[in-house]
């Protein structure tokens, strides 16, 4: 996965293989391209229990994914998709971009990344 930095604020457009897969702002992660809304819902909950295993802590009921649906069509990523709020002390450049690869590898890990639009074609490379 590969994070191209948009304008001179803490914003990231995420790429994989030249593949838009989600973007990272300031506060939270976000993977958009999931043909149905079970598929997104299954990677999210994937993007999670990868947080949380990461961040070494019990998981916390109010920290959860928001399930995104698809925007109407225009410019941008097609498709259902989800959000994950960054801990205050996730939310500095390096570690943002850091947890946004742990989610990346973790959909990757489970098969979920090959049921997003940008991969139908053939499978998400690591």
């Amino acid at each position: 996965m590969r994070a191209r930095r948009v304008g001179t604020g803490f914003e990231f457009r995420l790429f994989q293989d030249e593949r838009e897969i989600g973007w990272l702002d300031g506060a939270s992660v976000t993977f958009r391209g999931f043909e149905t809304a079970d598929d997104a819902i299954f990677a999210s909950t994937v993007a999670q229990h990868a947080l949380v295993r990461r961040r070494e802590q019990e998981p916390d009921p109010a920290d959860t994914a928001m399930l995104l649906p698809p925007m109407p069509d225009g410019p941008g990523i097609g498709g259902w998709g989800f959000t994950i709020a960054l801990l205050p002390s996730e939310r500095v450049e390096v570690f943002a971009l850091a947890r946004a690869r742990v989610i990346w590898r973790a959909l990757q890990g489970t098969g979920v990344s090959r049921r997003m639009r940008q991969f139908v074609d053939g499978p998400a490379s690591v």
